[in-house]
């Protein structure tokens, strides 16, 4: 069973991501701080223009590479991020869903609301909870919120944090887009916002 729960789970996530992406930004800003060209015995030969043009080449080069770096690190983090959540809500969703008992199940599934809620009274008073399970299953498809709310009241109170937990699982769309934005998050700006003029490169 996975220990941590949804919440903690995007808890962490959203902390290391930010740690991920504040060392990507001290890296732009010290980037940007680099002056001049870094130390080679032919800088003295080079005109401003051309130390410029040099320092430029350089910033890039590094930009390009740190970043390079971040992506990997980012994305590495997001699958492990991704991993942990499918891991959780497999175990919610056979926490909550799983029913042994098919018969049970299939009693659950063609029984009107009224039916419902007799088997729900016997389960209880029985103590039979694959039976109010499959009732919880089956009320549950059906939105029948009241029923629901009885299960979690009668036969089982520790489901209904899990049900909770349950529903704020991200959608597997929201899992999509952030594998997909993975690049436009760890952004690129342009050289030129990391280059002084030519003017304050040291000659």
């Amino acid at each position: 069973m996975a220990d941590k729960t949804i919440p903690e789970i995007q808890e962490e996530y959203g902390a290391r991501a930010s740690e991920i992406l504040k060392g990507w930004h001290n890296t732009l800003d010290e980037i940007k701080g680099d002056l001049e060209p870094e130390a080679g015995a032919y800088l003295e030969r080079l005109s401003d223009q051309q130390r410029f043009e040099l320092l430029r080449e350089q910033k890039e080069r590094s930009m390009n590479e740190v970043r390079a770096r971040t992506i990997d690190e980012y994305q590495e983090h997001l699958e492990s991020y991704h991993g942990e959540l499918a891991e959780r809500t497999n175990y919610l969703h056979e926490r909550l869903y799983k029913v042994e008992n098919t018969t049970a199940l299939s009693n659950a599934a063609t029984a009107g609301e009224e039916g419902l809620s007799a088997m729900l009274d016997i389960a209880a008073h029985a103590g039979d909870k694959t039976l109010a399970q499959a009732v919880f299953v089956a009320a549950e498809q059906r939105g029948l919120g009241d029923l629901v709310a009885r299960y979690f009241d009668e036969v089982d109170p520790e489901a209904r944090d899990l049900y909770n937990e349950w529903l704020e699982a991200p959608a597997a769309e929201v899992l999509e887009r952030q594998r997909e934005g993975v690049e436009t998050i760890v952004h690129r700006p342009s050289v030129d916002s990391l280059t002084p003029p030519v003017s304050r490169v040291a000659s």
